[in-house]
């Protein structure tokens, strides 16, 4: 058995540095492919889902990369928020108790003239249809009621998730039936980017500086 873990914020792998740097957890599409690429033919892929979210096209990626393998299961255990909740749409399953799903629309910066940030609004509305197709073929609920879902930021309980379609079943339920009735922001902001940036050009300026003094020192002592 196989597990891809979505943890923290789902990220292009471009990005994949930055987060190391910082020591946040996060997850790109390489990450998901290098699990599903060495797992065994017939192998089970365990999705273990606690994310907010993150950038829309890599969310799409590894949604994309594990509707391909027919022996994936999603467990959201605690939140499937924003890019995640897409991803907990590539398989059947299964969502904790107090684990909740989060969809709502895409967000993103534009600048420009008026023109400009007509694009962007359609771009916008474009990549919204493209996130609720996922949600769609899952539920099979009518597609404006799910853009309406979006529209307004979704938050669901576990019950809420299966009556509606969105997981197939609550982890425990098997053994004691229940009785009950976002992106959030990402860790790794561009100044931060700017910053790991400025600290690591630091830190090769003084390990030249430490290498340049070694060699003196072998000179001198020679």
């Amino acid at each position: 058995m196989a597990t891809v873990n979505i943890k923290g914020d789902i990220i292009p792998n471009d990005l994949t540095w930055v987060y190391k740097w910082f020591g946040f957890d996060h997850t790109s599409p390489a990450m998901v492919k290098t699990v599903i690429d060495e797992a065994a033919e017939d192998e089970t892929i365990d999705v273990i889902i606690n994310s907010g979210g993150g950038y829309v096209m890599a969310g799409q990626e590894i949604y994309t990369e594990l509707t391909k393998n027919p022996n994936v299961n999603i467990e959201i255990q605690s939140l499937a928020g924003s890019a995640a909740s897409v991803i907990a749409m590539a398989g059947h399953s299964r969502i904790s108790p107090v684990g909740m799903i989060m969809i709502h629309n895409v967000s993103g910066r534009s600048e420009g003239d008026y023109h400009d940030m007509q694009k962007s609004a359609e771009i916008l509305k474009n990549m919204n249809a493209a996130m609720a197709n996922a949600y769609v073929q899952k539920t099979g609920m009518d597609r404006a009621e799910v853009l309406r879902l979006m529209d307004k930021e979704t938050w669901l309980t576990a019950n809420q998730c299966v009556e509606m379609g969105f997981c197939d079943e609550i982890m425990g339920e098997e053994e004691e039936p229940m009785l009950m009735t976002a992106s959030l922001g990402l860790q790794v902001t561009p100044d931060m980017i700017e910053k790991a940036k400025a600290e690591m050009a630091q830190q090769d300026e003084l390990n030249q500086l430490r290498e340049i003094t070694n060699m003196l020192v072998e000179i001198d002592e020679s």
